[in-house]
């Protein structure tokens, strides 16, 4: 019987693979294993393969008995089942670069070993800083460019929210695994608050990161191990990749920062000073710069290089300078929670005042208040203020801008209430023109203060309405009237790049929660920070980070107009 050359040739292929799953001791076992075999002569090789199909493999030189099973299944014609059921354990990255014949697993293994390339941020990265044509070639170089540019048509980001419900559960299950491991952190797209989240990045650090590697890949609801390094584990957890690194406390700034992006950040950093060295703390790396240490929201290659350089970075908002949240709703309307119930948790937050904003009643919520409720809410809002004085509750209203810009509550209303909310629900299909009437009608309205979520979008879902925000901005520092920075996850709204020319308008904003639920009250406080962190917003530019005086103050300057 003549021997199966494809043998050896798939032990190779099978180390290869092993090796870029972490398991180096493994990997070497499987390379002796194809080099002894390739060793004998054909009549001994084809007696091997005889006495692994009939597994009686023995004491076989070159060979672990760990490796008889493996053998046996080869030899029983098992090498393609064998080969696609150890790619199909791979990381995403590797497994795709296979399928699209990008490269060989030896030249995937070379990537590993020499540049640590397991995710597509690291070849983009990669890419962007020439170390693959560097260590690989000009042939490699084009291949994985070409590759990498399909991939990303591929990349099927999630929601912000989604990925924080995510690592939220398995950061607590991480924090508590045992080993010495701080500094915990979700690093990548989720660190800088971007609104769609392409990958899940987690960084700490341990005095001994292999044993604290070793503790995280047996965390409670981990489904698998795809890579496991002494540094470095990518893990399967709820149907996504996670790619958890561990540091030594001397280089833990340097992955964190590197970890954290963006590309265009990275890019722009490395231009000025090249790759960074390693440092304890990220602000050691921008120092190494000559840079300020930049906030992670922005760091999006927008100028926040040479901001730091000219000594231009914002202060940024924050949420201790947060005194109040101006848009929640309660069981009036389309809330989950009490007023009582959500005025409680608002004092747990220390929160000075707050405003009960439901939704009126042609907005297409579930549940709406009327105008014969708004007599019997505002009786109660007054019980309430009776039982937590500590905090001032305002009486407000979310009302809607009807088609023709009217708004949904007439103004003998809207009189009586404290403050007055305006949303552009129902895009009722009109083109960008006649919405952006619309919601200048509503602005100049002496009545309304804010204009809630002006892009009305729905975070992965839908668009935002296209709206000529300029002149959006234009009318709303003129009239004195606030746009809002909505932290619901499904609006996040304004995002960055709007809350950013909005403030450069001169436009003054609020930033709310827009919460329906008391456990989320402050998740989304936070979550419409980080969007307004987004968009260089300081604490000078928004509403409710001043005291109640001051906030009242501009409703009743705009009312003055009427």
């Amino acid at each position: 019987m003549t021997p199966s050359p494809a043998l050896p040739a798939t032990l190779r292929v099978l180390a290869d693979v092993a090796e870029l799953q972490g398991a180096s001791a493994e990997a070497s076992d499987l390379r002796r294993a194809a080099a002894a075999i390739e060793a004998l002569s054909p009549a001994l090789a084809a007696r091997l393969e005889q006495r692994a199909r009939r597994d009686q493999l023995d004491n076989e030189p070159g060979i672990t008995p760990a490796l008889h099973w493996r053998l046996r299944e080869l030899s029983l014609g098992g090498c393609e089942v064998a080969l696609s059921a150890a790619r199909a354990r791979l990381p995403l990255l590797p497994r795709k670069l296979l399928e699209l014949r990008a490269l060989t697993t030896g030249e995937a293994v070379l990537l590993v070993r020499q540049l640590g390339i397991l995710t597509l941020s690291d070849l983009l990265v990669a890419l962007d800083d020439g170390r693959v044509k560097q260590i690989a070639g000009d042939g490699l170089d084009v291949r994985l460019r070409h590759a990498a540019s399909v991939l990303e048509t591929e990349v099927r980001p999630i929601t912000l929210g989604r990925a924080l419900d995510l690592l939220d559960v398995l950061l607590a299950a991480m924090a508590a695994c045992g080993p010495a491991l701080d500094a915990l952190v979700p690093a990548g797209d989720v660190r800088r608050f971007e609104v769609m989240v392409s990958s899940l990045v987690v960084v700490g650090r341990a005095p001994d990161p292999p044993a604290a590697i070793a503790a995280l890949c047996v965390t409670p609801g981990v489904d698998g191990v795809l890579h496991r390094s002494g540094r470095r584990a990518i893990l399967s957890y709820g149907q996504m990749e996670i790619d958890v690194r561990v540091a030594a406390p001397d280089e833990y700034g340097t992955v964190l920062f590197n970890s954290t992006g963006s590309r265009a950040h990275l890019d722009a950093f490395r231009r000025r000073r090249g790759r960074p060295k390693l440092a304890r703390q990220e602000a050691d790396v921008y120092a190494q710069a000559g840079l300020p240490f930049i906030e992670p929201e922005l760091r999006e290659g927008t100028g926040e290089i040479e901001a730091a350089a000219d000594g231009r970075l914002p202060s940024l908002v924050a949420r201790e300078h947060m005194r109040g949240d101006l848009h929640m709703h309660s069981t009036y309307s389309d809330g989950r929670d009490s007023i009582a119930a959500m005025v409680a948790a608002s004092c747990a937050l220390g929160y000075e005042y707050i405003a009960i904003t439901d939704h009126s009643e042609r907005a297409a919520a579930s549940r709406t208040v009327s105008i014969d409720q708004l007599a019997r809410q505002r009786d109660e809002i007054a019980r309430v203020r009776e039982q937590y004085p500590q905090i001032t509750v305002l009486h407000g209203i979310e009302v809607d801008i009807l088609q023709d810009g009217r708004l949904d509550f007439g103004d003998e209303v809207l009189e009586g209430l404290d403050l007055v909310l305006a949303s552009l629900h129902d895009g009722a299909r009109q083109d960008g023109q006649t919405l952006t009437r619309r919601c200048l009608q509503a602005i100049r309205h002496p009545l309304v203060s804010i204009i809630t979520h002006p892009a009305n979008r729905l975070v992965g879902s839908r668009a935002g309405y296209p709206l000529d925000y300029a002149a959006v901005y234009a009318a709303a520092a003129e009239a004195g009237t606030a746009l809002e920075i909505d932290g619901a996850p499904s609006h996040l709204d304004l995002d960055g790049e709007h809350a950013r020319a909005a403030v450069a308008a001169g436009v003054t904003v609020t930033i709310d929660s827009d919460c329906h639920r008391v456990p989320a009250l402050d998740r989304q406080m936070r979550l419409g920070i980080g969007m307004a962190r987004r968009g260089w917003v300081e604490p000078r530019h928004v509403l409710n980070a001043r005291p109640l005086p001051d906030v009242l103050a501009f409703i009743a300057a705009k009312r003055a107009r009427h």
